[in-house]
């Protein structure tokens, strides 16, 4: 797989699997624009990145505002020449009970995590459309096939993310532009390693086995596994996939239980 001369904006590239698909992008020797809303750990990143030598440029963007998207999509533009290959990685977390869940609430993680796509992907369609040819990668969740109790609105909207993906597939393909949609399990990100670091040190691994007990695997994803799906499916190698959801969530989803 080689991204050589290929430019790409990632979104929630400052930490987590955004972070891991950036440094498979650069590593397959694309150019990236990073876009995340944190400004601290975005310029901490591309610090880090840009040590190496890399072609790597941070965009501070809050992709639940259209000003901000076209701006940041204009500025990759000016500064990296073209947009072959977007991103879309930025999605919340937000699981209560659904008598518990204020509107307000279910609008602002509808507002970043699916409409935020959505605009991403008008505002890099010109530029794909002119040059006949793009691949567009939507990160959603596990949840938009399989999911628990509590996770009403993450998982309708993760479901929202994969169907608007396939319909996107059907439209775009005259163009040349493939979208395919990424559903990860349970990965290793900031908020994850924040969470564990807070717990006492002889209770972390317990805590952990716990956390991936109902995993085939035996463990959680690590960023850069999920970043080795999305390159692949930003490359030529997968030029015959086109409206794909793939699950990468270590077989949690094929598992029947028989605790009934």
């Amino acid at each position: 797989m080689t991204g050589k001369g290929k430019v790409a904006i990632v979104t929630g590239a400052a930490g987590g699997i955004g972070k891991g698909v950036v440094e498979i992008l650069l590593r397959e020797g694309c150019r990236v624009a990073m876009l995340d809303c944190n400004e601290e750990a975005g310029h901490a990143a591309l610090q880090e990145l840009t040590a190496s030598g890399a072609e790597v440029i941070f965009i501070r963007t809050d992709v639940s505002k259209e000003s901000e998207i076209h701006e940041a999509v204009q500025q990759t533009i000016s500064r990296l020449g073209n947009v072959d290959i977007l991103v879309n990685n930025v999605g919340t977390h937000y699981y209560k009970p659904v008598e518990q869940i204020p509107s307000e609430e279910f609008d602002r993680v509808l507002r970043t995590d699916l409409k935020g796509q959505f605009l991403l992907i008008q505002q890099v369609l010109p530029h794909m459309k002119r040059n006949q040819s793009g691949s567009i990668i939507n990160i959603a969740s596990v949840h938009a096939q399989v999911t628990l109790p509590g996770f009403s609105s993450y998982a309708a909207i993760k479901g929202g993310i994969a169907a608007m993906s396939r319909s996107l597939a059907l439209e775009l393909a005259p163009f040349g532009i493939r979208i395919n949609c990424v559903l990860p399990g349970l990965t290793r990100n900031v908020g994850m390693d924040r969470y564990l670091r807070a717990i006492p040190p002889d209770e972390r691994k317990t805590k952990e086995a716990e956390m991936t007990r109902n995993i085939p695997l035996g463990r959680m994803a690590e960023p850069a596994e999920i970043g080795e799906l999305v390159a692949f499916l930003a490359s030529e190698k997968s030029s015959y996939m086109t409206g794909s959801s793939i699950v990468i969530d270590g077989g949690v989803s094929v598992r029947l239980h028989n605790d009934y």
